[in-house]
């Protein structure tokens, strides 16, 4: 981790929390805007499933369509 990104990191730690889901909007933007200026520049890369998962994360993560931690593994069985 370079220390520019966690100078950032300790800013967005330090905002309050409707601070942080503006930060959070903007920064999925910016995400979004790179990876359509990326596809742009290598159309050949098969990154579409990838993108459109991620997107779809984000967009609930920004929504606060989560579910919490202690419920992610409920009804998987590891035997």
């Amino acid at each position: 981790m370079t220390s520019q990104l966690q100078q950032a990191i300790n800013l967005a730690q330090s905002l309050s929390f409707a601070e942080q889901l503006e930060l959070l909007k903007t920064l999925s933007t910016i995400i979004q805007q790179t990876h359509s200026l990326e596809n742009q520049v290598m159309p050949e890369a098969d990154t579409d499933f990838c993108a459109e998962s991620f997107r779809t994360s984000w967009q609930q993560a920004v929504t606060g369509q989560t579910l919490p931690l202690s419920e992610l593994w409920e009804g998987i069985d590891v035997d």
